[in-house]
């Protein structure tokens, strides 16, 4: 289970979003595809107010022989 923790600067301009997910001791990793940019190790992503897209998450756990997904509702801004 993953939800997104959002972190904006003092005036809105900027923000970092952090997967918080909650995980089994079974899994060995946990990866995270940023808005379709490639599995990554980093939980956090930082974007501005330039950003004006909703941005997706899809998180990969990996248990040693397995690997599974799941999608997060799409991330909107108060710019």
């Amino acid at each position: 289970m993953c939800y997104n923790h959002i972190q904006y600067d003092a005036g809105r301009t900027s923000a970092t979003v952090t997967a918080r997910c909650r995980q089994h001791d079974s899994v060995q990793s946990l990866q995270y595809n940023w808005n379709g940019e490639g599995l990554q190790d980093s939980a956090e992503y930082k974007v501005d107010s330039s950003f004006g897209d909703a941005l997706s998450l899809e998180v990969a756990a990996n248990d040693g022989s397995q690997t599974y997904t799941i999608s997060l509702e799409a991330v909107n801004f108060i710019w």
